[in-house]
């Protein structure tokens, strides 16, 4: 990527709305737990879940190796390879089985989680919103933004995209091992319904026409051409 087409595609990634829903949970959060506040932290989680399905159309297609590259005697290539290791040795799950998740159901193959979001008990369930609102994405989401506005090297952007994309992969595996339906409870359309059955069943078929990475950004504006 050029340097323009990165800090777009930066620009783009920590403007996504759940780093603000972020906020407005850890507000909810530091209320004493209620029925209502569980209403309304069910109701902005929702709000979360669905910054996180944005994250993921911009970065579930993205391939390469993010310690490509880097020295491997530096502090930040020392932590993203201990992350990377932690997430390869306990992810479950297949790219197209995420995919297929996020359109509120489960491939064949897929390890079905035994955990459902909705039916944590309110201990568990802000314990959970904690540990989901205290993840190093949530860290570094202000720290790509100062060098977005003092327009860092490209090579310093480039290693806070990497960074980024790992801390996303370790956001996506603590949300792995539970079943979340941002729909579930709302009223779907049969049509929508329909389609969504006929998308898995191309996806297991292998008949599915899956977006690549390069073309979800072109279509919004971002060109992604390697340099």
């Amino acid at each position: 990527m050029s340097c323009t087409e990165l800090r777009g595609l930066l620009q783009t990634l920590v403007s996504e709305t759940i780093f603000a829903s972020r906020e407005r949970l850890l507000v909810l959060l530091s209320e004493q737990g209620s029925s209502k506040n569980r209403e309304r932290l069910e109701a902005e989680f929702r709000e979360f879940f669905c910054g996180y399905e944005n994250l993921a159309l911009w970065l579930e297609e993205y391939e390469e190796d993010p310690l490509a590259g880097l020295d491997v005697d530096t502090v930040v290539a020392k932590r993203l390879k201990r992350h990377r290791e932690y997430i390869f040795a306990n992810r479950k799950t297949t790219l197209e089985e995420r995919m297929v998740r996020r359109m509120g159901s489960y491939l064949k193959s897929d390890p079905m989680p035994k955990k459902k979001i909705a039916e944590l008990g309110q201990d568990e369930y802000r314990a959970l919103l904690h540990g989901l609102a205290n993840q190093e994405l949530f860290i570094l989401q202000p720290r790509v933004n100062r060098l977005l506005t003092e327009k860092a090297p490209h090579e310093e952007l480039l290693v806070a995209f990497r960074e980024f994309f790992v801390a996303y992969e370790l956001l996506e595996l603590v949300l792995e091992d539970y079943h979340y339906d941002p729909d579930e409870g709302l009223e779907l359309r049969p049509e929508v319904a329909e389609r969504l059955d006929q998308s898995v069943a191309e996806v297991e078929s292998g008949t599915a026409e899956l977006i690549p990475f390069e073309e979800v950004a072109k279509k919004l504006g971002i060109a992604l051409n390697c340099s």
